[in-house]
């Protein structure tokens, strides 16, 4: 871009009269900026503000992030209303209108400077419904082809035990020793106490805490032995999938669950199909049906699935306050945006935070 406009820059120059120079030369520097700003949003980089609470304590809601498109590759628009500023003459014309949920182009992804690892957050898209584009931020915990394991809140991968952020929040039960003196004290630890109704007389409170609300809590000596509060198989939450043969999968404890990869083949049984026909039907738009225990893509009857995509199961450093994969499903690389780079602005309960202030995300 650069170069065609120093080009056509120096074809200005020929021009004699000063007056048509310069009007053309306005025009041109118009339309350079114009599409420089364009091409940094689709293909460098892009800014978005964090929505919910589901990322606590790594970022927080209205933290504004700057979002790196090159890390993973930029993905081309899939339609002009994807093109920004272009995009208003298409919001205006009646008949584009109509087809604006829907893709005009095939997916395609430009080369990154490197592939999406375990434990990086980024941003992708997602539709929930025909009319609704959402834009979410999750930490990556399973890549294409590994084999994901939810143990007791403790998140393997092929085996290995992810090591978490210290930021990253679950829910704790921790009984107290002086009831009053620790509510001065956690004031000013920001940590949201609340009191186990069943368990009153004892003292025996629940909180959502980060490991380092933890240690804090432990280095005030007013509380006894702090106990994490795992979710047990009655309390079976609305999970996107799982195998028939067992009910026993919640969200501290899910899996194993192999994530699909592209030409990923599995064989088509009872439990295969359970685990992945709503991905298949909903993401790779195939009509997989289960008939009297065999399989039909169609009215084609099949033994076997290939997978036609990369898959990726996310989910929120708010472990008990996130909605993510264990509820709608892993996602495809299609719905990719880009790598969280760095924390811009944070705005954290109406009080500026400094040192939050360009703040990288790992």
């Amino acid at each position: 871009m650069m170069l065609i406009y120093w080009s056509l820059l120096n074809l200005i120059f020929l021009i004699k009269k000063n007056k048509i120079k310069k009007t053309i030369k306005s025009i041109l520097l118009f339309f350079y900026l114009f599409f420089l700003v364009i091409g940094i949003k689709l293909f460098v980089f892009d800014i978005y503000k964090i929505p919910s609470s589901s990322m606590e304590n790594t970022l927080f809601p209205k933290d504004i992030i700057v979002v790196n498109k090159l890390k993973y590759g930029p993905k081309l628009p899939r339609s002009p209303f994807e093109i920004p500023l272009i995009n208003i003459a298409f919001y205006l014309n009646k008949k584009a209108r109509s087809d604006m949920n829907t893709n005009w182009w095939t997916y395609k992804r430009l080369s990154g400077t490197s592939a999406i690892k375990k434990g990086d957050v980024f941003v992708f898209d997602m539709k929930f419904n025909p009319n609704n584009k959402t834009i979410i931020v999750k930490r990556c915990m399973g890549t294409p082809g590994t084999t994901l394991k939810i143990i007791n809140g403790n998140i393997y991968s092929n085996d290995s035990l992810f090591n978490s952020s210290q930021l990253v929040k679950n829910e704790y039960e921790f009984q107290v020793k002086n009831i009053n003196l620790l509510y001065k004290k956690v004031d000013s630890l920001g940590v949201n106490l609340v009191l186990n109704e069943s368990l009153k007389s004892n003292f025996l409170f629940k909180a959502m805490l980060s490991k380092q609300d933890v240690n804090n809590l432990e280095n005030l000596k007013l509380i006894y032995e702090v106990k994490r509060v795992t979710d047990t198989f009655s309390q079976t939450k609305n999970i996107f999938s799982k195998p028939l043969y067992t009910s026993n999968w919640n969200w501290d404890n899910y899996g194993p669950l192999k994530v699909p990869s592209k030409g990923m083949k599995i064989k088509l049984n009872s439990k295969n199909f359970e685990l992945y026909s709503r991905l298949i039907k909903k993401y790779e738009k195939v009509d997989l049906q289960e008939i009297h225990k065999e399989y039909f893509i169609g009215n084609k009857k099949t033994e076997s699935y290939t997978f036609k995509q990369n898959y990726y199961f996310m989910m929120g450093d708010n472990r008990k306050g996130s909605i993510d994969s264990r509820r709608w499903g892993m996602i495809p690389e299609e719905f990719i945006v880009g790598k969280v780079q760095c924390i811009l602005l944070s705005n954290y309960q109406d009080e500026f935070r400094w040192d939050r202030l360009f703040k990288s995300v790992n």
